[in-house]
């Protein structure tokens, strides 16, 4: 948006740790974060923090099996989206004349800013949200908030998302299409790090690098990987780049992983793609755990592209266009260790092979970058907006 000439704020949800002065946007934060000084009391608030959706999760599940468990979990629910989304949104963020909402649950904070300034605002859904698995969620929040996304998609003046099979599903069960703006990586945003992730890792280059990028979730198929790595010939290292996957240190010692799975700390947003050129290939585990993980298109996807490593892919519909149109890789069945090992095998033997799917990863990441994808956010802009460049967006 700055790029485009407006003025820029951002209001995210908790307080990060970027760099105010050095943003082309203002950057407000919602909810201050508490200090942590060291990695072992961030951690420590993470494991808390994981403990207390396990509590919140099994009261919840204690609660639908209740006669009035349904209803008071909804009373709850409720009562944490006024106090996290409601009043907090409504409270600091300031005017503008257009509001670009991530999250539906601050819907309503932003319909009635909306209607206070007459401004009008657009949903970027980043996934297809009733499609996710929320089986451990009471029945009615869940109702609740597929109709308040509703009440979101209906009242939004442009609705945008990531693939088109996220929104083919809107369609169908919003009645609206979302406009398709692809997550692809922006190279002019792109710093290098103080070290590459060969060198963190210490790997020579006869060593063979494996990079798997972004947060660990429930839809990736993480103990089949690991079950790949303990057939792989010793020289096959897996780096884990993203947060979440200190949970599988232990599984990974059971497994005498140790030395060749390594957790990397996630680097800052612009610097993945330089981290990860020294990898020699680059792995997306997804599967179809829940409808939105069926069509995902993520981040870590085109990260790898950008960064032109060759890609051992999840045979995933949205992921196997691109890749197959590009020719960027081997498509796997990422729920079969033994599938994994067959590709990953074929890439070692076959110098030619890896050198032809870094080509087209090089030339794939001239197409798919955010330069172009953003042409398409420029135009909705354009098209909503009724304000000059010096008000805020």
């Amino acid at each position: 948006m700055a790029r485009f000439g407006y003025r820029s704020i951002v209001f995210e949800g908790e307080m990060s740790n970027l760099n105010c002065g050095s943003l082309p946007f203002e950057l407000y934060s919602l909810h201050s974060r508490k200090k942590s000084v060291t990695l072992d009391s961030a951690n420590h608030q993470k494991r808390n923090r994981n403990i207390f959706r396990r509590l919140t999760s099994r009261f919840y599940q204690w609660l639908s099996r209740t006669k009035l468990g349904e209803p008071l979990a909804l009373v709850m629910y409720l009562q944490g989206l006024l106090s996290y989304y409601l009043f907090p949104t409504l409270r600091k963020t300031s005017k503008a004349c257009l509001y670009y909402l991530h999250d539906f649950r601050q819907f309503p904070a932003i319909y009635l800013l909306c209607r206070r300034y007459h401004a009008q605002f657009v949903y970027d859904a980043h996934d297809f949200y009733s499609g996710i698995d929320e089986s451990k969620r009471p029945h009615l929040v869940n109702k609740f908030l597929v109709k308040l996304e509703t009440w979101c998609i209906k009242n939004a003046t442009e609705v945008v998302t990531v693939s088109d099979g996220i929104a083919k599903m809107h369609l169908k069960t919003f009645g609206r299409r979302p406009l398709v703006v692809r997550n692809c990586q922006d190279p002019r945003l792109d710093k290098a790090p103080v070290e590459d992730l060969r060198s963190v890792l210490r790997l020579n280059n006869s060593d063979f690098l494996l990079v798997l990028v972004g947060q660990a979730k429930m839809g990736q198929a993480l103990e089949e990987l690991f079950q790949a790595m303990t057939i792989l010939p010793s020289s096959v290292h897996l780096a884990l780049l993203g947060g979440g996957y200190e949970s599988y240190v232990e599984r990974i010692d059971g497994l005498e992983l140790q030395n060749r799975v390594h957790s990397v700390l996630p680097v800052k947003p612009f610097e993945v793609v330089p981290f990860i050129k020294t990898a020699d290939a680059a792995l997306i585990v997804y599967y179809s755990y829940s409808l939105n993980y069926f069509y995902c298109l993520p981040n870590g996807f085109f990260q790898p592209i950008a960064a032109e490593l060759p890609l051992i892919y999840s045979d995933l519909p949205e992921i196997r266009k691109i890749a197959e149109k590009y020719e960027l890789g081997f498509p796997i069945n990422p729920q079969s260790p033994r599938s994994i090992v067959k590709a990953v095998l074929k890439l070692i033997g076959n110098p030619d092979c890896l050198s032809f799917f870094k080509q087209n990863a090089r030339d794939a990441s001239q197409a798919l970058s955010w330069e172009w994808e953003e042409e398409k956010l420029r135009n909705l802009v354009q098209k909503t907006i009724n304000c000059d460049s010096s008000q805020a967006v």
